[in-house]
């Protein structure tokens, strides 16, 4: 996995964690109904959830692919050099 991804994938959860702690910051004034930022942070749970299933998903596979080409290439190898 490339170190530019990475970055990416703690960058969109830094910012589900920022919008959450935002919302919750929120709580305290009294202009905001508790009930609307409650319903918030949990859309933007359950939205940090969905992204990080699918983005999870997305790596899983590349992961796997890039395993199995490096496998192949030392299995050749070691055929060759037998």
């Amino acid at each position: 996995m490339d170190l530019d991804v990475s970055k990416h994938l703690l960058g969109v959860n830094a910012g589900f964690d920022q919008v959450v702690r935002s919302l919750t910051g929120l709580r305290k004034h009294a202009s905001f109904r508790r009930r609307q930022l409650d319903r918030f942070t949990a859309l933007a749970k359950e939205g940090r959830a969905a992204t990080n299933s699918y983005l999870a998903g997305v790596l899983e596979q590349f992961e796997t692919d890039e395993a199995g080409r490096r496998f192949g290439r030392r299995f050749e190898k070691q055929q060759k050099e037998e």
